[in-house]
């Protein structure tokens, strides 16, 4: 069977785990890495072992016509560079948050199934062992029905100015900020057990807002983008869910908590330990089953490893032998829910979620 061509456009998280293990599975062959700066992507293809790359993504994709093409890049490169990607005849692997607003991930998404293309979006942190048990076990009514779900995190991402200088993570024009950064996974998160949110109430602030002076960058600016947020889902039937996160903190936590009519799970920021928790008991500390394990490999970066495990199901929808989850259902509805949230914060009120319908052949007036 011969491998499909992969080419990934982003220097940052796409060199650090989406290369790596691209090149290590067995169905995938990265055939070009590229980023912005040409002297780095020269020296990344070569770090690589890869024969030939360029700075320019539209001409790099149309030149190679990769079979996938992932797109690891800031948020907003995404919508352009998948729907170039696709009109060349790619799949798309996007990462996340999939674009500016809910209508570009819509356009997205449509026109990937108007091509008959795979459009996947990466939220890999579904793979965490922790968290694949906890879904199957609030599926199968072990801890009775959800009421809340409570998500907490701390990152001491920008705690103080001199931490990190000024990128487009800090910059809301082009789509940066905590909420789209980590907001999106546990969205996703949320929505894989309760369905999809009906409305949202949050505040997206920017606590800690300078960037620099840093050794690489002598100017001091200032961040537009969201560097704390909370937030609180309603679901249908009741249930709540709350994302508490703050990436100006000066330490890294993460707590998750699902509190059902009869019992509670929690896990932590590793995603490899679960516990069930009942009135009057000690946690008790779950064995993760064999299905749910992963295992990283000591020193890489932890995302490797469930990142790798998205790839085991990425390449079966390649093939078309199953559906590819998480997908661009997926990614629509997640990026609604965010596009609501900061909606919910300008207005200081409560806003509703609402996800655009796909566009049908009866709709277009095909």
């Amino acid at each position: 069977m011969s491998k499909r061509r992969v080419v990934v456009l982003g220097a940052g998280f796409g060199r650090s785990v989406q290369a790596p293990s691209f090149q290590r599975h067995a169905e995938f062959e990265l055939v070009a890495i590229t980023g912005s700066n040409p002297e780095k992507t020269a020296r990344m293809a070569a770090e690589l072992g890869l024969g030939e790359t360029e700075s320019d993504w539209r001409s790099l994709v149309s030149r190679m016509k990769p079979d996938l093409v992932s797109v690891a890049t800031p948020v907003d490169l995404h919508h352009p560079m998948m729907l170039h990607a696709l009109a060349c005849g790619a799949h798309v692997l996007c990462e996340k948050p999939t674009a500016l607003h809910r209508f570009q991930a819509a356009e997205m998404r449509d026109t990937a199934a108007r091509l008959g293309r795979v459009a996947a979006i990466n939220h890999e942190f579904r793979f965490f062992p922790a968290r694949r048990l906890a879904l199957s076990l609030v599926r199968a009514g072990s801890i009775g029905a959800v009421r809340r779900i409570e998500i907490l995190g701390r990152y001491p991402i920008w705690s103080t100015p001199a931490t990190r200088g000024m990128s487009w993570l800090s910059d809301r024009r082009r789509g940066g900020g905590i909420l789209g950064a980590l907001g999106s996974h546990h969205t996703d998160g949320m929505r894989t057990l309760l369905g999809e949110p009906e409305s949202v109430l949050a505040s997206a602030r920017v606590d800690q807002p300078w960037r620099g002076p840093t050794s690489s960058q002598p100017a001091r600016e200032r961040a537009t983008a969201d560097d704390a947020v909370t937030l609180e889902y309603c679901f249908a039937g009741g249930a709540t869910g709350l994302i508490d996160l703050n990436a100006s903190a000066p330490y890294r936590w993460e707590r998750f908590e699902i509190h059902g009519a009869e019992a509670s799970l929690r896990w932590d920021e590793s995603g490899y330990a679960l516990w069930r928790i009942t009135n009057g008991h000690e946690p008790e500390k779950l064995e993760i089953p064999a299905e749910f394990r992963l295992a990283p490999r000591e020193g890489e970066p932890a995302l490797i490893a469930p990142f790798s495990r998205l790839l085991d199901d990425l390449a079966p929808a390649l093939r078309g032998t199953r559906a590819m989850e998480p997908n661009f259902d997926d990614a629509v509805a997640v990026q609604s829910a965010l596009d609501a949230a900061r909606a919910s914060s300008e207005a200081g009120a409560r806003v509703a979620v609402r996800i655009p319908e796909p566009v049908t052949a009866a709709h277009s007036g095909g």
